[in-house]
């Protein structure tokens, strides 16, 4: 157990369709203790990937990088809806808990070689996979994927290619 452990969360059911429970962490980033302790403790279990950039995942990935960019003093990139990202894009279909979906980054973006994924909660792994496949036809080495909370019921459904950190299993 970790001190993250003790963050209460917010569950929402049946959103954002029948049959799913979504996660909301808007209840960390609302409360500058347990966004400070998130960042703290992400920081300190991502320091061993040795990153020089991060990927950040829509949409709520992107507050979560911002802040551990800033942390371990890297750049960050967002990989974005399709149709969200202005100039050259280059995207990737996947599928993920409830549907598919359609992911962009924009090459030039990506300034490091190595890099770390980052997302706010870890379910089938579908769109950190996707991101990961997008990093590598641009010729990145993925050094990993964090994230802060790790949905338990999909771990024996999924196949992840790199080492993942996630602060809390739910």
């Amino acid at each position: 157990m970790n001190d993250f452990d003790s963050v209460p969360l917010e569950f929402f059911q049946d959103y954002p369709e029948p049959g799913v429970n979504f996660i909301d962490v808007g209840c960390i980033f609302d409360n500058p203790g347990y966004w400070r302790l998130a960042i703290d403790t992400l920081h300190a279990q991502t320091d061993q990937l040795h990153f020089d950039f991060i990927l950040a995942m829509d949409a709520r990935g992107f507050m979560i990088a911002g802040a551990l960019a800033l942390e371990h003093q890297v750049g960050f990139a967002m990989a974005r809806k399709a149709g969200k990202l202005p100039g050259e894009a280059v995207s990737i279909d996947y599928q993920r808990e409830y549907g598919s979906a359609t992911i962009e980054i924009q090459p030039e973006r990506i300034k490091g070689q190595r890099v770390l994924i980052v997302d706010d909660v870890l379910a089938t792994g579908g769109t950190i996979e996707a991101a990961a496949s997008l990093l590598r036809q641009l010729g990145k080495e993925v050094v990993g994927a964090a994230a802060l909370f790790d949905i338990a019921f999909f771990q024996d459904k999924r196949t992840l290619t790199m080492p993942v950190v996630c602060l809390r299993e739910v």
